[in-house]
């Protein structure tokens, strides 16, 4: 197969897809996530807003890691997508935080093995 030359929007593309490490990206992104979730919590000064707009990247990165791990690193794609399906249940199952705190935080940790699995196979990279 042919490298990708980026000459083309195609061959750019794949280029992309190929530079970015998407796993990496996606797992710091969750793990900045719950962090600035679990400082909002306890009462520190850090707005909402910062959890939620880390949550909706946590969510976009996850999915094009997963995405772009397909067919060549099928596990770590699929363990990606797995992680998916907590964080798209969080906001329909735990809301208001406020009454669901304990809820909300084993949902949302509940996606950390997948990731941590994730991030194993792209640094030994099979």
């Amino acid at each position: 197969m042919a490298e990708p030359d980026g000459s083309s929007p195609i061959g750019a593309l794949l280029w992309l897809t190929r530079a970015v490490p998407w796993t990496p990206l996606a797992v710091l992104s969750y793990v900045a996530s719950i962090t600035v979730g679990t400082l909002s919590l306890r009462g520190r000064r850090i707005h909402r807003g910062w959890h939620s707009g880390l949550f909706v990247l946590t969510c976009v990165l996850t999915a094009a890691a997963a995405a772009f791990s397909f067919p060549g690193h099928w596990v770590r794609g699929l363990l990606l997508a797995l992680a998916l399906v907590p964080l798209v249940l969080l906001p329909l199952v735990t809301v208001p935080v406020s009454r669901h705190p304990r809820r909300h935080l084993l949902l949302g940790l509940a996606a950390s093995p997948c990731c941590l699995g994730a991030l194993i196979l792209w640094a030994v990279r099979p």
